[in-house]
C-alpha cells in the first residue's frame, strides 16, 4: 500500500528531473528568441531611416504664384489682342460671306434732278384715269374770276362743278410739249394724289427697319422680366459684308441684345458699329449671311437726297416710320431749314416741319421723290414747338454717317463753333473765320490756349470760312495727332493772327 501511494505521488507531481529539463529548455528557447530578435534588430539598424517633412519655403511659393499669374495675364492679353485683330478675317473665311468684299462706305448726294424712286401707280377703281395736263405753277392764277373763267361758267369754283371743258386749240409750250386741253384739278385728282403718296411711302418702307433693344430687369416683387425699347432705323449702306443701319441710339444704349425687323417681318441680330455721343446717332450692322436671299433682294438701301434750304424749304414731305410712336405716316411741309445744332467741333442742320408727332417719334423725312432728306431727332425743339417733328438734315450728317459706317476715328478739339453773318463781318470789320462760342473744359483746345471769341481761320493748311469748311478740314486730319490751328484774337482794338499746335483727341 505504501509503495503504491509513493508511486502515485510521484506520478502526480511528475519527475523532478523531467520538469527541470523542461524549464531549462523553455528558458533556452526564450533566450534564443530574444537573442534572435536582438540580432535581427541590430542587423537591420543600418537601413532604418526617419522621414522628415520638408520645410515650407513661403517666399518661393509666393514667387511661383506671381509668375504663374503673370504668365496667365500675359497669355490672356495676347489671346484677346489676337482675337480682336483676326476675328473679322476668320469670320469672313468661316462664314458663307467669304466671297464678299468689304467696301468703304461712301454716300453720294442725290440731286433733285436725278430719277426718283418709282412709286406704284394705283388705277381708278371704276374707270381708267384720264390724262390730266396740269397748268404750270408759274402760269396759275388765284383770282376767283380767272378760276371761274377756267371752269367755263360764271359759278364759283367752290361749288366743285365738273362741267364739260370746251376743246381748246393746240398750244405749244416748253419746247416740243403740246397741250391739247387744259383740265382743272378735281377731288378725284386729290384722292389719286394721296394714293400715290401712300404708294411711295410703302416703297420707302423697304429701306426702313424696326430696331428693338432688349434687357432683363426686375419688378417690385423681384421677379425677372424682359424689357424692350423700339426705334425706327434706315438702311444707309451695304459694304459687301453687312447691311448698315442708321438709328437713334437713345433707347438702345442699355440693351443687352439688339434685334432688327425688316419690312417683311424677317428678324435678325444687330451689333453696334459706332455711335456718336453728341447727336446720339449710331450705325448698327447685320451680316448679310444672316439675311435670307429673298430678304436681301427685297430690302433697299435708302436714297439720301439733298436737304439744303433751296431744296427742301416749303416743299411737301412725308414722315415715314413711327412719327406717331408706332407704324404710321404723316404728310406735311418743311417750314424751317436754316437752324443748326451746335455740338463739339461740328454743327448739324436742323429741319422743322409743320407735322405733329409723338414724343417718341422716330423714322425719316422723305421728299416726294422718295429721297430721305432728314432723320427724326429729339431734344432740339424750341419752346412751344415740342410736338412738331424735327429732323437732322441729311446733307449735314452725310459725312458723319460715312465715318460711323466705316468706324473712322474722328479728331476732337473741343470747340463749339458757329458762322458769322456776312453783313456782321463787313459792318464790324471782322476777319473771316469761324467764331468760337465755347471751349469745352479740359479739352485739347483749352490746353492749347484757345478761348471763346477766337476766330478759327485755318485747320492745318486748309482755310475755313464757315462751319461746313471747318468740319471738312478737321475731317482731313488724323485723330490723336498734333493739329496746327490758325486763329485771330482781339487784342485791344485790332485782331492778331496767331498759330497754335493742338494735341487732338479721339471723338467718341
Amino acid at each position: 500500500m505504501k509503495t503504491t501511494d509513493t508511486e502515485n505521488k510521484t506520478k502526480a507531481s511528475g519527475d523532478p528531473d523531467t520538469a527541470a529539463e523542461k524549464k531549462q529548455e523553455e528558458r533556452k528557447e526564450s533566450g534564443a528568441l530574444r537573442a534572435e530578435q536582438s540580432y535581427r534588430a541590430t542587423d537591420y539598424d543600418f537601413i532604418r531611416e526617419q522621414i522628415k517633412e520638408r520645410p515650407v519655403n513661403r517666399k518661393k511659393i509666393f514667387r511661383r504664384m506671381l509668375f504663374t499669374a503673370g504668365m496667365a495675364v500675359l497669355f490672356a492679353t495676347i489671346a484677346c489682342i489676337t482675337f480682336l485683330l483676326l476675328e473679322p478675317v476668320f469670320s469672313k473665311l468661316l462664314s458663307s460671306d467669304a466671297d464678299m468684299e468689304l467696301k468703304v462706305v461712301s454716300l453720294p448726294e442725290q440731286s433733285m434732278e436725278e430719277d426718283p424712286v418709282q412709286a406704284e401707280v394705283i388705277p381708278d377703281d371704276d374707270e381708267p384715269e384720264p390724262l390730266v395736263i396740269e397748268t404750270p405753277i408759274e402760269n396759275m392764277s388765284l383770282n376767283d374770276e380767272d378760276i371761274e373763267n377756267a371752269n367755263g361758267t360764271g359759278d364759283s369754283a367752290s361749288e366743285n362743278r365738273a362741267d364739260p371743258i370746251p376743246t381748246a386749240e393746240p398750244t405749244v409750250v416748253a419746247g416740243d410739249t403740246i397741250i391739247y386741253e387744259t383740265v382743272p384739278l378735281e377731288i378725284e385728282d386729290y384722292r389719286q394724289l394721296y394714293r400715290k403718296m401712300y404708294a411711295l411711302s410703302e416703297e420707302v418702307e423697304k429701306s426702313l427697319v424696326t430696331v428693338t433693344g432688349m434687357h432683363s430687369d426686375m419688378d417690385w416683387m423681384n421677379d425677372p422680366y424682359l424689357s424692350t425699347q423700339k426705334t425706327t432705323g434706315v438702311i444707309v449702306a451695304d459694304n459687301g459684308y453687312e447691311l448698315l443701319i442708321l438709328a437713334d441710339s437713345t433707347k438702345l444704349q442699355s440693351a443687352e441684345m439688339l434685334r432688327v425687323t425688316f419690312f417683311n417681318n424677317v428678324t435678325g441680330t444687330l451689333t453696334p458699329k459706332m455711335i456718336d455721343s453728341d447727336t446720339k446717332l449710331g450705325v448698327y450692322a447685320i451680316r448679310l449671311s444672316e439675311i435670307g436671299a429673298d430678304t436681301r433682294k427685297a430690302v433697299q438701301v435708302a436714297v439720301l437726297g439733298a436737304s439744303y434750304t433751296t431744296n427742301v424749304l416749303g416743299n411737301a414731305v412725308m414722315a415715314v416710320g413711327s412719327p406717331l410712336g408706332n407704324s404710321s405716316l404723316v404728310y406735311g411741309a418743311v417750314t424751317s431749314a436754316g437752324s443748326a445744332v451746335s455740338v463739339r467741333d461740328a454743327a448739324y442742320q436742323l429741319l422743322t416741319t409743320d407735322m405733329q408727332g409723338d414724343k417718341n417719334a422716330s423714322g425719316v423725312i422723305v421728299n416726294l421723290r422718295g429721297q430721305v432728306v432728314g432723320m427724326i431727332c429729339h431734344g432740339y425743339e424750341q419752346e412751344g414747338m415740342e410736338n412738331l417733328i424735327h429732323a437732322f438734315g441729311t446733307s449735314g450728317i452725310r459725312h458723319l454717317i460715312e465715318d460711323l459706317s466705316n468706324g473712322t476715328e474722328r479728331p476732337y478739339l473741343g470747340l463749339q463753333i458757329c458762322d458769322v453773318a456776312n453783313d456782321v463781318v463787313k459792318e464790324l470789320g471782322l476777319p473771316e473765320g469761324v467764331y468760337v462760342e465755347q471751349v469745352e473744359i479740359d479739352s485739347p483746345a483749352m490746353a492749347a490756349g484757345l478761348s471763346k471769341g477766337d476766330l478759327i481761320q485755318k485747320i492745318g493748311d486748309t482755310s475755313v470760312k464757315n462751319v461746313s469748311e471747318y468740319m471738312n478740314a478737321l475731317r482731313l486730319q488724323e485723330a490723336g495727332t498734333e493739329i496746327r490751328v490758325t486763329y485771330a484774337r482781339l487784342s485791344g482794338t485790332a485782331y492778331r493772327t496767331m498759330t497754335v499746335t493742338v494735341e487732338s483727341g479721339i471723338k467718341e
